[in-house]
């Protein structure tokens, strides 16, 4: 009940704005009590002074930074297209429709004591590498083989949570934002490994405040 359901962003690279909105979407409800569904595609059109690149990447944290000065519209009222047209598309953002906002966001270390303790107090934005076929064929399990998927961050997802399998050991439960259909109804587990950590997911995690209008 502190996540929404799993997303698929399409053929555009803005998992960026999906790890964003999700992190805020559940600092939110954990804060705040309220689940709301923000707009993806008001940060993929409208966060380009902020450094990102829409459809052609970005960071979440410079979508917070956007956040900060710009309320979120839902998804509602700003639908999510980009993964169809494939086009950043032009911002047609309404400020008096704007929602969710950004208090402020933090970098967590890359230990992972820092990270469960994150947490365990909210759903953090980590970045992995994904471009690997053990990645991208993953069903099942936890993903173990370091040397398998590679430390370059080139994708953006949520690490919802932590636990122990009897074979595998500790891990991570990871929501990705390729579809229900992408590996274990959307989420990945894993395995807990010291920085730069199992698909370099130790490298660059971060926590998000977030308030809502």
């Amino acid at each position: 009940g502190y996540c929404n359901p799993i997303q698929n962003q399409g053929n555009c690279g803005s998992c960026w704005a999906f790890s964003a909105a999700a992190a805020m979407e559940s600092a939110h409800k954990i804060f705040h009590s309220t689940l709301y569904k923000l707009s993806e595609q008001n940060l993929v059109s409208c966060s380009s002074l902020q450094g990102n690149l829409g459809c052609n990447g970005g960071m979440y944290n410079r979508a917070w930074n956007y956040a900060e000065t710009h309320p979120i519209e839902s998804e509602a009222n700003y639908p999510y297209t980009s993964g169809t047209t494939t086009k950043s598309g032009s911002c047609m953002y309404n400020a008096s429709l704007g929602h969710g906002g950004v208090t402020s966001w933090t970098q967590i270390g890359t230990d992972n004591t820092s990270i469960m303790t994150a947490i365990a107090g909210m759903p953090v934005s980590v970045a992995i590498e994904a471009d690997t076929a053990y990645f991208q064929t993953y069903t099942s399990g936890v993903l173990t083989c370091a040397s398998c998927c590679g430390t370059t961050l080139d994708h953006a997802v949520v690490a919802v949570g932590y636990g122990t399998d009897p074979t595998a050991g500790p891990y991570y439960l990871v929501r990705n934002s390729w579809g229900t259909s992408w590996g274990d109804q959307g989420y990945v587990k894993l395995a807990q490994l010291p920085a730069p950590g199992m698909c370099g997911m130790n490298q660059d995690v971060m926590g998000v405040y977030a308030t809502f209008q």
